[in-house]
């Protein structure tokens, strides 16, 4: 065989390769590697777009009718990427159709917990200040425009203006130092070691920062440490009235999880059992969900909740000069042996009634 008829055959099986292997068909689907536009570009987009009674868009209807189902996830994701009150502005990337039909902000707001919890504690005493100066709010009237007014293009009328300023609570140098540089960052701490990974999924705080961003969250955090204060009020009492069919009073409602239940069909009911038991008062709710086998006659894909959390004795202290363990005179009423009042004789004055027995 020539080295032409070599040459063709290899030619022959690398297209014949190329057509099985190729990226066309390399599981059906080749998602194309998009660059980052600069954000002029969306901004054409949509202002050319802006009025789509001209022909030339007669062929993207078709388009837009089909991105409408995709437009409450559209305003799902602008909610959850706006910028916080701390913030001045926030940048993000974004996703569009080149016919300008939809826009998606392509980011998910991650956070580290207790640092945005600190964050929105400050901005709680900020805003307590901003209802008493009214410097970054004024009240909207609505409707804000008319029904035939167009709307504004963002370009013209909101690019060019300055923002106004973040609010931020000035923090001190001393007591915060160790939050103080990062604090009201965009994401604080991504890359560090702290937290090392940018997508905020583990976080390791040191007990500086833990103890400054306790007391900064400290307006929004709950005085409640008592779990028995959530006696029927937990996930495994609202999974146990969901499968009765029940509500707890004051609580959530939900639909049946069984629907299949007809008191008609059953073999036994209370009118027709020998050993019939008369109960005067009602069997209440909380009853059936506390103890679904005992007042339930059939219950199913229930839970059991527990019963009582073992007592809780912690005090939060105001004071921060405290010690960490001391007598809190709310548990411990009764004064330490031999620290009280003494009597002229010189004996511990124990509190105690005459003794007659002498």
């Amino acid at each position: 065989m020539g080295d032409q008829q070599l040459e063709a055959k290899a030619r022959k099986w690398a297209k014949l390769n190329q057509q099985r292997y190729g990226e066309k068909r390399k599981f059906g689907f080749v998602e194309t590697k998009k660059e980052d536009m600069p954000p002029e570009h969306v901004r054409k987009i949509l202002k050319d777009h802006g009025d789509m009674s001209s022909k030339k868009f007669r062929h993207d209807k078709r388009v837009y009718l089909g991105s409408l189902k995709y437009v409450p996830h559209a305003v799902l994701k602008l909610l959850e990427n706006m910028p916080m009150p701390w913030e001045q502005v926030r940048d993000v990337k974004v996703l569009y159709h080149i016919t300008g039909a939809i826009t998606f902000v392509n980011e998910v707001p991650w956070v580290c917990e207790p640092i945005y919890l600190a964050q929105w504690g400050t901005m709680w005493i900020m805003m307590r200040r901003e209802k008493r100066d009214r410097r970054h709010f004024k009240r909207m009237r609505f409707p804000p425009f008319d029904d035939e007014e167009p709307p504004l293009d963002y370009g013209d009328n909101v690019l060019d203006v300055e923002p106004l300023e973040a609010i931020q609570m000035e923090l001190d140098g001393e007591e915060d130092a160790a939050v103080e540089e990062w604090f009201y960052d965009h994401r604080p701490l991504a890359g560090t070691k702290y937290i090392p990974q940018l997508s905020y999924k583990k976080w390791a705080l040191d007990l500086p920062i833990m103890s400054t961003l306790y007391r900064l969250a400290g307006q929004l955090l709950s005085d409640l440490v008592d779990d028995n204060y959530f006696y029927l009020f937990d996930l495994k009492s609202f999974f146990t009235a969901k499968a009765l069919n029940m509500a707890i009073p004051g609580g959530p409602k939900f639909e049946p999880l069984h629907r299949d239940a007809d008191l008609r069909d059953e073999d036994w009911n209370e009118f027709n059992d020998i050993n019939k038991l008369i109960l005067r008062q009602q069997i209440r709710t909380e009853y059936k969900v506390a103890f679904p086998y005992l007042y339930n006659s059939l219950p199913r894909a229930v839970h059991l909740a527990r019963y009582h959390e073992p007592i809780v004795q912690f005090v939060r202290t105001e004071d921060p000069d405290l010690p960490a363990f001391y007598y809190d005179p709310l548990i411990n009423p009764i004064a330490a042996a031999g620290a009280g009042a003494r009597d002229p004789r010189g004996e511990p004055d124990w509190g105690a009634g005459d003794d007659d027995d002498k």
